[in-house]
């Protein structure tokens, strides 16, 4: 690109040599076919050379500049990424910002305008109804234009948060910060909002220019003076009905003018600029802003679903009206674009005319966001604003999700606690040692619950609302929950070690020594039934070679001992074994006679919390199971298929069942 009168010959040549080639080598009727296939081709062509010169590398993308914070104070973070493209740039350089209420096209309305082509989605765009930017975006390098005096200006493109956005965590104040830091950072601001709009849009962006004031008296009073011109404002608004505008027999001045008209005067902050009190006809964006233009941007596109997706569909199918308007809002932001700078001038925010512009290379604007970010941190007042009519109630609620959050964090620790207590079992000095490492990880954790739940605090609503009640209330129950806590746990690291040294006494108790005295004080007929504790927090699990819990029966629910005990005493086809779990729903059941699990101990090691694992005499049932193992042993017979050494098969598994079962050693790694 060059002079305006060389991209205008380059236009006609290339536009002439187009309609050319269709008159000669199409009828008339494919020739105007052919020119209304060609023509957004050629808008595309429009908008190439309306630019000039673009920077050579055209791998643009988008990196973050800001991030929202993980606990939202308001105060945003700077990320890495986004300052290095602000250091990369040496030379004079710009900035163009989109602000504005969330879901309104900011994303789009930047890529069709100054990226019209492979990059126009260089901004994510999102199709729901939740807000799809967060924090704030900025282009990964310059796109370098043609300014008013001929010179080449680089531009930066920043994309942010929308306003009011459903789905995302944010406050009045994080937005309060957000604009005004945009505000700082750029040479134009493109307010983006949806039509229709009337006085309630203006006393918004009124609302945030008294952001970006509040943030200059911050500054102000932290000795930052922000010694720059004011940017300039343009006002786009999507989806606008020209006709409305036609009807009145208005411009967009005209409009802009009524607008401006309609807000409510607002003469607080005015002294930091230096000025006057507001007067009753003042608009705080005239304050604030070196110009302000409003830009009419008409819909995209007829169809719903094509504008509900625009990242979709490539620019050559939108609608012209709609580019058109694009590339207005691209002219409005152009003009008389300035460099980002330092006036040598005293004073904050100063007009263009008092200003003489000293212009900055990256490194030294990044020292200074840096201390924007740093020293003009604001506060919305109306995030602190009390509702007396809803605090009781909304108190209430707090208590509740925290009361409830606590449990949750408190089972979860126990729960930790018991499955490293059931992991080192077994006596050794390395397992003592875990063992005590576990009891003092979840103290640890548990003694955090007053610095989470100040943070979950902070991340809901009510902070906002009730900033010093919240913080009591949640400071009075976070101690009650750690003392119930600390209970828990020490009931349950009392009950894991006992629980560890009666499994060892159970391993070398076999269950055949319990059924021998069992039987030795086996009662008269009319004396009830015997049986007796084996283990406590074991059940009659099976795991049958992987096929499943197959080898136990289940017996019901809502059993007290007494009644499983009866029951099990009725059911021949149960074992010796029998297990009961008086918090999981009075759960009975046992193991099958004629198997490994006669006696509940296929799977020895076994641990179900809660549950208790009985053995029982049971004259009634001896003929049944006798007769169960032997159709055992001859299963197993059957198996070997008859051949020698079937007997000496037939005689292992009466062993195995007769007999104390030979203990297993289970080798296996631990990753916490």
């Amino acid at each position: 690109g060059g002079s305006l009168a060389c991209s205008s010959l380059l236009r006609s040549l290339v536009v002439a040599h187009v309609f050319d080639h269709l008159c000669l080598t199409t009828s008339t009727s494919a020739a105007y076919m052919g020119t209304r296939a060609i023509l957004p081709l050629l808008a595309l062509l429009e908008v190439g050379l309306a630019f000039g010169g673009l920077s050579g590398d055209q791998g643009w993308h988008a990196v973050p500049l800001f991030r929202k914070p993980a606990v939202s104070t308001g105060q945003l973070e700077l990320v890495e990424e986004g300052l290095n493209v602000l250091r990369a740039q040496t030379e004079p350089f710009a900035i163009v910002s989109a602000v504005g209420p969330t879901r309104t096209g900011k994303s789009s309305i930047l890529g069709r305008a100054f990226f019209r082509g492979e990059h126009e989605n260089i901004f994510e765009v999102g199709s729901g109804v939740t807000s799809h930017t967060g924090g704030v975006w900025i282009a990964s390098q310059p796109v370098e234009v043609k300014v008013a005096d001929g010179s080449t200006l680089r531009v930066l493109f920043i994309d942010t948060e929308g306003f009011s956005g459903v789905g995302g965590i944010t406050s009045k104040t994080y937005e309060a910060n957000l604009f005004g830091l945009v505000y700082l950072l750029s040479s134009v601001v493109i307010f983006n909002t949806m039509f229709p709009v009337d006085a309630s849009t203006v006393a918004s962006l009124n609302a945030h220019a008294s952001h970006a004031l509040s943030m200059l008296q911050a500054l102000t009073d932290s000795g930052q003076l922000v010694q720059k011109a004011k940017p300039r404002l343009v006002w786009s608004i999507q989806s606008f009905n020209i006709y409305n505008l036609h009807n009145s027999g208005m411009a967009a001045t005209d409009l802009l003018a009524a607008l401006r008209n309609a807000s409510r005067a607002s003469g607080a902050g005015i002294a930091v600029l230096g000025g006057e009190a507001a007067s009753s006809s003042t608009w705080l964006v005239e304050r604030l802003f070196e110009q302000q233009e409003l830009v009419t941007v008409r819909r995209p596109h007829a169809s719903d679903e094509v504008v509900a997706n625009l990242a979709k569909y490539n620019s050559t199918i939108l609608s012209a009206d709609y580019l058109h308007d694009a590339d207005q809002v691209r002219a409005a932001a152009m003009h008389d674009l300035k460099a980002v700078h330092r006036c040598k001038e005293a004073g904050t925010v100063l007009t263009l005319s008092e200003c003489t512009p000293q212009p900055l290379v990256g490194t030294d604007f990044v020292a200074q966001v840096s201390l924007w970010l740093k020293h003009g941190y604001i506060l919305d007042r109306s995030d602190l604003e009390l509702d007396t009519a809803d605090e009781a109630e909304t108190l209430n609620r707090l208590r509740e999700r925290n009361r409830k959050w606590f449990d949750e964090q408190c089972a979860t620790l126990n729960e930790e606690l018991r499955t490293k207590f059931y992991w080192y079992r077994e006596e050794s000095a390395d397992n003592a040692k875990l063992r005590d490492e576990a009891v003092a990880a979840v103290d640890k954790m548990m003694k955090g619950f007053h610095g989470a739940a100040l943070s979950r605090l902070v991340e809901s609503g009510v902070f906002w609302k009730f900033p010093g009640k919240g913080a009591m209330l949640v400071e009075a129950q976070a101690d009650q929950a750690m003392q119930r806590c600390k209970e828990t746990l020490d009931g349950t690291r009392r009950h894991m070690e006992g629980w560890t040294a009666s499994h060892r006494a159970t391993k070398a108790t076999p269950a055949q020594e319990l059924l021998k005295k069992l039987e030795a004080e086996a009662p008269k007929p009319s004396g009830g039934l015997s049986y007796k504790l084996v283990a406590e927090d074991s059940s009659c699990f099976s795991n049958a070679g992987g096929a499943g819990d197959i080898h136990r029966l289940h017996l019901g629910n809502g059993m007290t001992l007494e009644a499983c005990a009866e029951a099990v005493s009725k059911k021949c086809e149960c074992g010796r074994g029998f297990e009961h779990d008086k918090g999981n729903d009075g759960y009975c059941g046992c193991g099958m006679a004629g198997t490994p699990n006669t006696d509940c101990t296929e799977s020895d090691d076994d641990f179900s919390y809660g549950s208790a694992r009985y053995i029982m005499f049971n004259p009634a049932c001896l003929n049944q199971q006798s007769e169960a193992r032997k159709r055992a042993l001859e299963q197993a017979n059957a198996a070997a298929g008859g051949e020698d050494g079937g007997g000496a098969l037939a005689a292992a598994v009466v062993k195995d069942y007769d007999a104390p079962k030979k203990r297993r050693q289970v080798c296996f790694d631990v990753y916490d």
